[in-house]
């Protein structure tokens, strides 16, 4: 990966200033840490003891990751100091490498905030703050036992995983250690009282915003009266549609002379007064269809009513509509107010464990026949075996939620075959893909479709898709799931090998959208506690053996508009 590849970063939204300073610090330490394109130890270094000393930098380092540098610094000689140090920028550095590899995106905020606080999570600080029973494990390579000396390896799995074993389209949130609680806050607008077309309380968010509210005009729009072509009626606080009056609502006071009759969207009359108080009077004229109508009446300003008369009378099947202006000055009680309100939500981690033993005599032949540690194997097995559940757990969740968001596809393959091509049949399913994400941004308040799940049916076709509207990802077929390419230019296209249907005749795409900010994702994920392992004793049967823990959390966020972040296309008649 180039050095230019590895800082790539969009320009994204930063909720919360602990996640905009671990974006700052990542960016700076990885275009801090390359030399000829590959990651360079005493570039890295030198950065990273500046910023740890304060230096003239110009970046901060978050508190979580000055304790992570300042543990791997203390031990044994100054190399193996910086060895240490080292190590932790190199899992930084690989890590983003890696995340960008499996899904072609720049890291996230969120995701760089979590893995640093993975890293912290791993420190003797945290154990000895939050009274973590752990016990502290050598590694194979150490020439000496310091109980410091090994904290960077501990580190370095913990910063590895959370970049690795990220699950694309979910947000996470650093859990506390101690109580295993994280908080998530939802910020949401309000109307502050009943006014234009808003109640008291309505939400002036997603879908909801931009209807009127702060604007001071106020306009009534309808027919003529049969026969005798009056326009009666008046203008209100509030607004049943942009274009109507609530006729029973309060009345309001208008500014004088500013008042407009409206026949088919054409100025047809003004008011007249621009002093004075009550009734104003009203006059002009329209011509339609070479008949000239004239027009007179008035519009009280201290009461909104207005009564206009047509002469001849203006057929009933004509749309007209008065405009006026509230008058704040003489009115300042109607002067509209939002406000904004914080509701905080708890998500609690919840704690997993396993282990894995061994006799001394498998140990001893897998050692000296295979050259692995059996050991050691385990415990890559048992944090891949950890990935995917939480990955396939949250796809389960996911699939359950996309039910209040669906939409068939029929590729029609049976009609479609005698004359296009099955690559010209996929190209519809952009239609079906935009109704699905335009709802999910309606329900969300916040976005639209950003990752799709499919199975090796639809992904073949997939695969041989042209390059106008498929852009392959370049990783090579493998079981579990994997980032295939990206469809259309906007969605990322993933490969599951269960929890969805798929059949040679039918299937479905499981749609997630990734939100704008963790308060708004459809799932919040997280840890407290990062897997951490023990020794356990030797048993009677002499097997040596290990266990492994960690509270962890992979929460629907219970914001219901921010859950409904999913959704189902339903593709038939595949054959």
């Amino acid at each position: 990966m180039t050095k230019e590849a590895v800082v790539q970063q969009v320009k994204q939204d930063c909720y919360s200033q602990s996640a905009e300073m671990a974006t700052e610090f990542v960016n700076s330490l990885l275009e801090n840490s390359a030399k000829g394109n590959t990651f360079d130890s005493a570039s890295a270094n030198d950065f990273a003891g500046s910023v740890v000393n304060q230096g003239d930098t110009g970046v901060e380092v978050p508190e979580s990751m000055q304790i992570v540098l300042d543990e791997a610094y203390c031990g044994a000689s100054e190399d193996e100091k910086k060895r240490n140090r080292a190590k932790i920028i190199k899992a930084i550095f690989d890590g983003v490498g890696t995340y960008q590899r499996q899904h072609g995106v720049s890291i996230p905020p969120d995701i760089s905030n979590y893995a640093i606080h993975m890293g912290f999570a791993a420190t003797d600080f945290a154990a000895n703050k939050y009274k973590l029973d752990r016990v502290k494990l050598d590694s194979a390579s150490s020439a000496h036992h310091d109980q410091l000396s090994l904290q960077p390896n501990r580190a370095v799995v913990a910063i590895l995983s959370a970049f690795g074993d990220a699950i694309p389209f979910a947000h996470y949130l650093p859990a506390d250690i101690g109580s295993n609680e994280a908080k998530l806050a939802i910020l949401s607008h309000e109307a502050g009282h009943a006014y234009g077309q808003y109640a008291q309380g309505d939400s002036m968010d997603g879908v909801n915003s931009g209807k009127p509210y702060l604007t001071s005009s106020r306009i009534h729009a309808m027919f003529p009266a049969v026969s005798t072509g009056n326009i009666d009626g008046k203008l209100t606080k509030l607004q049943d549609t942009p274009s109507t009056c609530d006729q029973a609502a309060d009345a309001i006071k208008l500014l004088r002379g500013r008042a407009v009759l409206y026949v088919r969207g054409m100025v047809a009359a003004r008011e007249v007064d621009s002093e004075g108080s009550g009734n104003s009077v009203m006059s002009g004229s329209i011509t339609i269809s070479a008949q000239t109508y004239t027009i007179g009446g008035n519009i009280n300003t201290d009461t909104g009513v207005f009564a206009i008369t047509t002469t001849p009378a203006l057929p009933d099947t004509i749309p007209v509509a008065v405009e006026s202006f509230v008058d704040y000055e003489r009115g300042p009680e109607n002067i509209p107010s939002m406000l904004s309100a914080v509701r905080t939500r708890p998500l609690f981690a919840k704690p997993w464990r396993g282990f894995t033993q061994v006799t001394p005599d498998a140990r001893t032949q897998i050692s000296q026949e295979l050259g692995l540690d059996a050991h050691g194997e385990a415990m890559v097995a048992i944090q891949r075996q950890l990935s995917g559940e939480r990955h396939y757990e949250v796809l389960e969740k996911a699939l359950r939620l996309g039910a209040n968001n669906q939409v068939t596809f029929d590729f029609d393959w049976t009609n479609r075959k005698t004359y296009m091509h099955r690559s010209d049949a996929w190209r519809d399913l952009a239609s079906a893909l935009g109704v699905a994400s335009q709802q999910m941004a309606i329900d969300t308040f916040d976005h639209g479709i950003s990752h799709l799940y499919i199975g090796k049916y639809i992904m073949s076709d997939f695969l041989s898709l042209p390059s106008d509207i498929w852009q392959p990802s370049g990783v090579m077929l493998r079981p579990g799931i994997f980032r295939i390419g990206r469809l259309f230019g906007l969605y990322d296209v993933y490969y599951t090998p269960r929890t969805i249907q798929d059949t040679a005749g039918a299937a479905q795409i499981l749609c997630v959208g990734r939100a704008s900010s963790v308060a708004l994702n459809p799932f919040v994920l997280g840890d407290s506690v990062p897997t951490t392992m023990i020794p356990l004793g030797v048993s009677t049967e002499l097997k040596a053996g290990v266990g492994v823990y960690g509270r962890s959390l992979n929460e629907v966020n219970p914001h219901i508009s921010a859950s409904l972040g999913c959704a189902i296309i339903n593709v038939t008649n595949m054959q």
